[in-house]
């Protein structure tokens, strides 16, 4: 569904390579069960066929007038949430409205898996800058979590927003993270900053190539990721890299 190649090379870190071309009937039987979920919270109940509809149409309009970075910005995050849901990660945020017209999360996403919470962060190429690379990207992301988390940035709380976002009702509740989301915003306000080797974190890395698309090529992949990450700190790590031709799937699978 996502040609996908997964690899753990350490304790700490496992590496999610996906290659999409176009949209097989499968992947797009996966998102019409998920867009709903993801756009608005597991707990939004599906009432009528029309809500999905619906869910389509707000992100079209979502999409509308925004800049060609932007918009892949979107439909890459889009892909993530999708590929890390169907990894056992739960969701605690909403993707609707987290745009200029809403309430903003910080973090690109606050995940759950297996009593671990994960911050993601999310960083894409638009095809025409041929000289991006996933490990270029991979390293914006953990910049940008790194500074995030350790406060080089004082004029918006992340994780204010991150709590904000994990106790609204369509969000499948959870005490225990978001009493850890609370904490956390109020040792930010006061000065005290965490350290991201204490955090599990997801920096993804989208390439769009256009007609230069091909597949990852994992070996060569593998082995620069594998040196890049070896500078960082983390407590863990789960680094996704996409290859994908272009957003115009996504988009022609919302006017469907």
């Amino acid at each position: 569904m996502f040609n996908r190649f997964k690899t753990k090379i350490s304790d700490k870190i496992t590496l999610h390579f996906l290659s999409i071309d176009d949209y097989s009937p499968r992947l797009k039987k996966h998102i019409e069960e998920s867009i709903h979920f993801i756009w608005n919270g597991d707990n939004e109940v599906i009432e009528d066929p029309t809500d999905i509809s619906i869910t389509k149409l707000e992100i079209l309009k979502l999409l509308e007038g925004k800049s060609a970075e932007q918009k892949i910005g979107i439909v890459s995050e889009f892909i993530c949430h999708l590929y890390l849901r169907a990894n056992k990660f739960k969701q605690h945020f909403l993707f609707r409205n987290l745009e200029e017209k809403g309430m903003k999360k910080g973090f690109d996403g606050v995940y759950l898996i297996d009593d671990d919470y994960y911050v993601y962060e999310s960083k894409s190429s638009l095809e025409t800058t041929i000289t991006s690379t996933h490990n270029g990207n991979v390293s914006e992301a953990y910049r940008d979590l790194k500074g995030k988390i350790e406060g080089d940035n004082t004029a918006n709380d992340p994780w204010r927003n991150a709590y904000n976002h994990s106790n609204m009702r369509t969000i499948d509740f959870n005490q225990t993270i978001s009493q850890i989301l609370k904490n956390l915003s109020k040792d930010y306000v006061s000065g005290t900053y965490s350290q991201i080797k204490d955090y599990n974190i997801i920096p993804s890395s989208t390439i769009y190539l256009g007609t230069r698309y091909s597949d990852i090529e994992k070996t060569t992949l593998k082995s620069n990721l594998a040196k890049l990450l070896g500078k960082y700190n983390f407590k863990s790590i789960n680094a996704i890299c996409i290859n994908k031709k272009s957003i115009e799937n996504f988009i022609d699978y919302l006017n469907e």
